[in-house]
């Protein structure tokens, strides 16, 4: 009789570093360590899940939100989260790492990055019938997460690093990475709760957006019953036994970076140190919007001037984007104009289009991409309003307007890399910001890195 040759393990694991009371928290117990032990088997990454239940109350611990659409925000009114989010705006930072201290993979902004992908990866189906069935707190409708609010919640999210996105099986025994510590840091409440964001019809039959913000900021979030899921394929002796002791592990890491834009005429360089980049995307927001309740501290805006700590700016346009490689035109050799032919309601094909590459031709993920549901280089309305018939709201089968404004190109189409390590990254930016709102620019490096792994340990190499 035939062995059969594997068997799937399905594991679940708790913290660690488990609390007494059960609760992780920003303000209590913050970091989250769990040990994926070294086992005789093959870890399956599109399987692991984060699982919790969330609780959102205010500052006494007792109070929730009783958020309802009434355009004005009261004292338990006006809470929410990032719809594209979810709950895992919680998370601030992802390391993973190998059993004897050798770091694999750290992911910071992590929150962040998951804003910036996530509705530029994912088309209007796969947000409502799909993602919204492990995070009930991710939708296509900003309202739609805020009623999710009022009530706790049980969640079963995917772990979306570079390292653990493949689709490669990871070997956890010791002729592998000998096990894995993954450790992850939770954000301020700032940072991961928001107010509810909605489009409306004014008078004169054109989308404004309206922000219903809680009167009350001391709101904090909390998850309980935490674990960890994730299947494991176990190869019988025979296999095993035959397997080699050391071998390599390709995989993309993203590498993030912060600076921020000022000036209508702007040229700012960064210091990448990556010998094989892949893409680079950015995404911004108004500085003083972030750690701010009252605003959506994961929104991807648009240039703007006028912007306050509780008020939207007026749209700015971008007018022009040159990227460079060691003070060279790259990979474009000419300026990426924004087309003045062109209006707020279209695609800025020769801007939008590099950005979406930057995103959609590495990532594993599916994406069905609707050409509506994108963004374009102007400062529009948000998250309920269809852009096709602007007096109409969009059905949950259509797209909501273009809201999911990023920048970035392909680096290298071919998977391969291009060497950063030696040359800097810049980018020069012209538009009609008038430098009284500074912008906080977030720049996500994905590069191709390889892990080779021994009985004596592992060594990551670029």
């Amino acid at each position: 009789m035939n062995k059969q040759a594997f068997t799937k393990h399905r594991v679940l694991i708790t913290p660690n570093n488990q609390p007494s009371g059960n609760v992780f928290s920003a303000t209590s117990f913050p970091t989250i360590q769990f040990v994926l032990g070294s086992t005789q088997g093959m870890l399956d990454p599109r399987t692991l899940r984060l699982n919790y239940t969330l609780n959102v109350f205010q500052g006494d611990g007792t109070t929730r939100p009783n958020n309802i659409l009434t355009n004005t925000g009261t004292d338990t009114n006006g809470i929410n989260y990032n719809q594209n989010t979810g709950s895992l705006a919680n998370i601030e930072q992802i390391n993973v790492s190998s059993m004897n201290g050798r770091n694999i993979e750290t992911i910071q902004n992590y929150n962040r990055y998951v804003a910036t992908f996530t509705p530029n990866i994912e088309n209007q189906y796969d947000l409502i019938n799909t993602l919204s069935t492990g995070d009930p707190l991710v939708s296509s409708k900003n309202i739609t997460t805020a009623r999710q609010m009022n009530v706790p919640t049980q969640h079963s999210v995917p772990l979306k690093t570079g390292f653990l996105s493949g689709s490669t099986p990871i070997n956890l025994s010791q002729k592998g990475f000998h096990g894995l510590n993954l450790t992850i840091q939770l954000t301020q409440n700032s940072q991961a709760l928001g107010c509810i964001t909605t489009t409306q019809i004014d008078a004169t039959g054109q989308p404004k957006i309206v922000l219903q913000q809680s009167t009350n900021t001391s709101y904090q979030y909390q998850l309980s019953d935490v674990f960890l899921t994730y299947d494991i394929y176990v190869p019988n002796d025979t296999i095993f036994n035959s397997m080699p002791s050391s071998g390599t592990l390709v995989f993309n890491s993203i590498n993030t970076l912060t600076s921020t834009l000022l000036a209508s005429d702007s040229t700012t360089t960064l210091r990448l140190g990556l010998k094989n980049c892949l893409s680079i995307t950015h995404s911004l927001i108004p500085a003083l919007h972030l750690h701010n309740i009252k605003m959506d501290s994961l929104s991807l805006s648009r240039l703007s001037t006028g912007a306050t700590s509780t008020k939207l700016g007026t749209r700015a346009n971008l007018n022009t984007i040159q990227y460079f490689r060691g003070g060279t035109l790259f990979p474009y050799n000419y300026i990426l104009d924004s087309e003045a032919q062109a209006t707020p309601d279209a695609v800025q094909a020769q801007i939008l289009e590099p950005a979406l590459h930057s995103v959609t031709l590495y990532d594993d993920s599916h994406h069905g991409m609707n050409p509506a549901s994108v963004g374009n280089i102007f400062n529009g309305a948000t998250t309920s309003c269809n852009y096709r018939n602007k007096k109409m709201g969009a059905s949950l089968a259509e797209s909501p307007d273009p809201t999911n404004f990023i920048l970035g190109f392909p680096a290298d189409s071919q998977r391969v890399g291009v060497d950063y390590s030696k040359m800097d990254y810049a980018f020069r930016i012209q538009s009609n910001i008038n430098g009284a709102t500074p912008f906080q620019f977030f720049t996500f490096a994905r590069a191709r890195n390889v892990a080779m792994y021994s009985p004596t340990g592992i060594e990551i190499l670029e």
